[in-house]
């Protein structure tokens, strides 16, 4: 039976036409002439029988009508898109795999995982996205993404990687021995993060005490950023491990107090539902859960069994 629905030329020439406002606009995000989607858009309001924009000068408006149909159509054409991209790539073993996830996770503690002499058997060429919050995470942009935050990942299957440690660091010529009181820190100047400016707080409740009152400095946006200020001796800041790890290792960081903190959150590799069962998103996935287990088999931070 056919469906009685209209073209998907005319719904993308809609879309686009409604979320820029104009024709012009619309046909140069469509790579078609201004006149082809003017009669793409006359075509479906006969159609529906319904008038979708108002028309004045160079822009149009969006009717009540045109606002519903927006409303409901949106999210239909993006699963859509997601349904083909799926298909399209579903028996493709190899390939390119697009990975989403934070820059200086990525660059501290990914790269040199995927890197690393465990690697050889990766058979895709990885290309990384990057994000600075959950929020900005794309499905049709990654096949698989690694984020922090709780268990509830709507949309996406979640596998746990790894709980969060936060430390307190700072420069080593300026803390040869490590503070005891951990109301001292604060006589430092505090740097924090952007997104993260509760860290201290949780590192403060995770030994029992309070914050005893509101922090004031500088606030970076990035990890790197934060780091960096740190190691040059700026101030003292709270971290995940994971993105300092190497630092302290090599000593151009110091831990500033000998608590670490592990929090209720952790570390998450998502899929999108609708990436699940895709060849190279199921072999990417088992190999970095298998590596990380191999890692960690012997502590509480080991990512959970297989599927």
């Amino acid at each position: 039976m056919r469906r009685r629905i209209p073209s998907i030329t005319a719904l993308l020439c809609f879309e686009a036409a409604a979320k820029t406002e104009g024709f012009a606009r619309a046909a140069e995000e469509m790579n078609i002439t201004q006149s082809a989607v003017s009669r793409q858009i006359q075509q479906l309001e006969a159609f529906v029988g319904q008038s979708l924009f108002t028309r004045a000068k160079q822009r149009v408006k969006l009717t009540a009508a045109g606002k519903t149909l927006l409303a409901e159509l949106s999210p239909l054409l993006e699963d859509l898109e997601l349904i083909i991209l799926k298909t399209k790539s579903h028996d493709n073993a190899e390939g390119t795999l697009n990975i989403g996830v934070y820059p200086t996770l990525g660059s501290r503690w990914l790269m040199p995982l995927i890197m690393g002499p465990k690697a050889d058997k990766i058979r895709h060429m990885l290309n990384l996205v990057t994000y600075l919050q959950n929020a900005d995470i794309d499905p049709s942009r990654v096949d698989l993404a690694i984020a922090q935050g709780g268990g509830h990942w709507p949309g996406y299957r979640a596998d746990r990687l790894m709980s969060e440690t936060l430390v307190v660091v700072g420069a080593p010529n300026q803390f040869s021995e490590q503070i005891n009181d951990p109301h001292t820190l604060l006589d430092h100047r505090i740097l924090q993060h952007s997104t993260r400016p509760q860290s201290w707080q949780i590192w403060f409740k995770a030994q029992g005490l309070r914050l005893p009152r509101k922090l004031i400095g500088p606030m970076f946006s990035q990890f790197d950023m934060l780091i960096d200020a740190t190691r040059n001796g700026h101030g003292i800041a709270i971290i995940p491990e994971i993105l300092v790890r190497s630092e302290l290792e090599q000593g151009s960081l110091a831990k500033v107090h000998a608590y670490e903190a592990k929090t209720n959150s952790a570390y998450y590799l998502l899929t999108p539902e609708a990436k699940v069962g895709v060849v190279r998103v199921e072999r990417f996935r088992r190999w970095m859960l298998i590596h990380l287990q191999d890692d960690e088999q012997d502590g509480e931070d080991a990512p959970g069994v297989l599927e």
